[in-house]
């Protein structure tokens, strides 16, 4: 496997994470508060880094010139939709300890719009072939990596018993 295959690796599974965390938090925050709190952590934490990568990429567009034209408006463009982490964070700081219809809208809308948007925005990454950039943009490195697990592992542990997190994760 070479660099360019474990950042997107790294950042696969981070996807897949926060969705398993929102779900998780849907069906179960309401009556385990230390559900909640190590949820909201976790998607605080690791949507604000998509976040960031998105800022990152955006500046590289506009600064790289060795990207093909498709690549230099169809990125933009993916940025550009309903979807994004900010919009995530925003909802999560809305919502309110144990108020689960609000988890349920936001395990939803983490399925639905975030998760198209970024399917668009990581197909169109396979137009980035140099392992630097990769570098810049994920800012992946053995203790974010770390730093994701040990979160994960913290919302895995306040699942109940009844109903762990999704086996894929």
């Amino acid at each position: 496997m070479n660099e360019i295959e474990l950042i997107r690796a790294q950042l696969a599974a981070e996807r897949a994470h926060v969705k398993a965390v929102a779900q998780a938090c849907a069906r179960n925050a309401a009556a385990l508060a230390e559900l909640d709190a190590a949820g909201a952590d976790y998607l605080r934490c690791v949507l604000g880094w998509f976040e960031a990568r998105d800022q990152r990429l955006s500046e590289l567009i506009r600064t790289h010139p060795g990207l093909d034209a498709r690549a230099r408006h169809a990125i933009p463009a993916a940025l550009a939709q309903p979807g994004s982490s900010r919009e995530a964070l925003e909802k999560l700081a809305a919502i309110n300890a144990g108020t689960p219809v609000a988890w349920q809208a936001l395990a939803q809308w983490v399925a639905g719009l975030w998760s198209s948007r970024r399917d668009a925005i990581d197909a169109l990454l396979t137009a980035i072939r140099r392992p630097a950039e990769w570098r810049t943009i994920a800012a992946v490195d053995a203790d974010s990596i770390l730093d994701e697990r040990r979160r994960f592992e913290r919302v895995r542990a306040a699942c109940p018993a009844d109903a762990p997190l999704a086996a894929s994760c």
